[in-house]
């Protein structure tokens, strides 16, 4: 990866890179392009001063949360060869779970989504289906966008030697951010559960019969 990004003239690397997260998160062949990789790598060329810093972070959130934008406005059509063959590739089975994952918790997935492939191409999507309003996906989507493109270059550019080794690293990030995500949709739900007891014990129930024993009788009648 560093060696492509090398050979791109450091005036056109900003521009490829948005190209490509925009494609990456936002059309259905991203399922097949690299994603963290490549913020990665340009975090590290810009840690060894090809681009600015404050220059790699904007353009990386940028790109990322355009394209999932495009992915949630396009999510709201059904269908196509090229879907198709991608929930093909995903399977039926995975392809309701994800479905049923974003039933009632859209905003989560969403926001979790941003931080692993293929899911961040095919969310948006589903999240539209889902009945998650734009204004709430953008709400999740652009934040986690821009932690994510902060992280990852700010982490390029400071692991200089040991950029293999936090390469890898992120490669295996995955499972211990899924653990986290499974943890805070089962908090979120466990709150909401108890709020709508708690909701259902203080609500007034039918007026109770009087002294005289009339129902809805009282006292200051």
């Amino acid at each position: 990866m560093i060696e492509l990004l090398s050979a791109v003239p450091a005036q056109l690397l900003l521009a490829v890179v948005a190209v490509e997260l925009m494609a990456e998160s936002g059309l259905l062949v991203g399922v097949f392009l690299p994603g963290s990789p490549l913020v990665l790598a340009l975090g590290f060329l810009a840690g060894q001063g090809v681009v600015e810093v404050w220059a790699a972070i904007p353009t990386v959130a940028a790109a990322s949360a355009l394209g999932g934008q495009h992915g949630f406005l396009r999510g709201r059509r059904r269908g196509g060869p090229l879907e198709q063959r991608v929930t093909a590739r995903l399977g039926e089975r995975r392809a309701r779970r994800l479905d049923a994952a974003l039933e009632g918790r859209a905003e989560v997935a969403v926001a979790v989504a941003q931080c692993f492939g293929v899911v961040r191409t095919l969310v948006p999507r589903l999240a539209a289906r889902s009945g998650l309003s734009h204004a709430r996906f953008t709400a999740c989507n652009v934040p986690m966008a821009v932690v994510w493109a902060s992280a990852l270059v700010l982490l390029g550019a400071w692991s200089g030697a040991a950029y293999e080794r936090v390469e890898s690293v992120v490669g295996l990030m995955g499972l211990p951010l899924v653990a986290a995500a499974a943890a805070i949709v089962l908090v979120v739900q466990l709150i909401r559960r108890r709020r709508a007891a708690r909701a259902a014990s203080d609500s007034p129930g039918v007026t109770p019969a009087g002294a005289n024993g009339r129902p809805g009788s009282s006292r200051f009648r």
